[in-house]
């Protein structure tokens, strides 16, 4: 007799009902989801699935009714059709299986996306049933993984937070703009290249009286455009004028091949002037808030 490598009798080969079952399991979600039977969650997936969007911004789903409600809290953003292709069954047991899928999602204004589903299936008494799911998006062709907009509003945050003109270098774009919608007589609304936005900032950090030391997201929306995301955030840190300070702002980041090609930065200027102890007249501002007061 033949044994597995941990001394057992090896698990018994999926029948082929069995593979038919998976591929249909795995077909039916684009099916319920964009008929809209939420309900039906349960028909899908174990009842402590763990559902990983965290590629999207997400996190980690629990259960069928946190899918159910992050499906409605997104509204009109969700595509309108899930198309699944490229499915790959291998067992691991007698009882679960690795599945690997692509997924091709349509929104309602015709612009598309291509996503990586892998999933654990695991047999239930009732048939099989998804135990795990990863959602994984394909942003770059050939396998290579380019950074997406979350991704790189974080090493824009750190940049910030070192004051590392280097780095602030690497997240801009050669042609990059950034734009200030609300600003001040004397200030800019709009800088036009990596060198001008990089210098602008570096320059506001000599005598900058607010040092960051982190950021907290408040939400995140995505756009039409998946290289965009308006991002509703806080920075926190310390003033050497006034002392602690959390500085609200929202940001609409726009990435291409892992660099900020555009960013509009609404800057809360009562809000930064405060931290600063009221004064308001600038030369300079660092990224999501007014620099030191000249």
């Amino acid at each position: 007799m033949t044994h597995s490598k941990h001394g057992g009798p090896p698990p018994m080969a999926l029948t082929e009902q069995d593979r038919i079952d998976i591929t249909d399991l795995i077909n039916l979600h684009g099916h319920l989801t964009d008929a809209g039977r939420l309900d039906r969650m349960g028909e899908l997936f174990t009842s402590d699935v763990t559902y990983d969007v965290d590629d999207f911004g997400l996190g980690a789903l629990r259960g069928t009714a946190a899918i159910r409600e992050a499906a409605l809290a997104l509204g009109d953003a969700n595509p309108v059709g899930h198309h699944v292709t490229n499915i790959v069954i291998t067992q691991i047991d007698d009882r679960s299986a690795r599945v690997r899928s692509k997924g091709i999602g349509v929104k309602a204004d015709g612009t598309t996306g291509s996503v990586v589903y892998d999933d654990i299936v695991a047999r239930q008494p009732d048939g099989w049933k998804i135990s795990y799911r990863k959602v994984t998006a394909r942003r770059a062709p050939l396998g290579e993984r380019e950074a997406g907009p979350r991704e790189v509003l974080e090493r824009y945050r750190q940049a910030a937070i070192s004051r590392s003109a280097d780095e602030m270098r690497r997240v801009y774009a050669l042609d990059a703009v950034h734009e200030f919608p609300f600003t001040l007589p004397g200030l800019p609304s709009r800088l036009e290249g990596r060198d001008e936005i990089v210098n602008w900032i570096t320059a506001g950090w000599k005598d900058y009286p607010l040092q960051y030391e982190r950021y907290r997201t408040l939400a995140v929306h995505d756009t039409g455009d998946p290289g965009t995301i308006v991002v509703e955030q806080e920075a926190h840190g310390t003033s050497v004028t006034t002392g602690a300070f959390a500085l609200p702002n929202l940001v609409v980041l726009t990435v291409r091949k892992g660099q900020i090609t555009h960013l509009r930065d609404y800057v809360n200027i009562p809000a930064a002037a405060a931290a600063m102890g009221g004064g308001i007249e600038t030369r300079h501002r660092a990224p999501g808030t007014v620099a030191g007061p000249r």
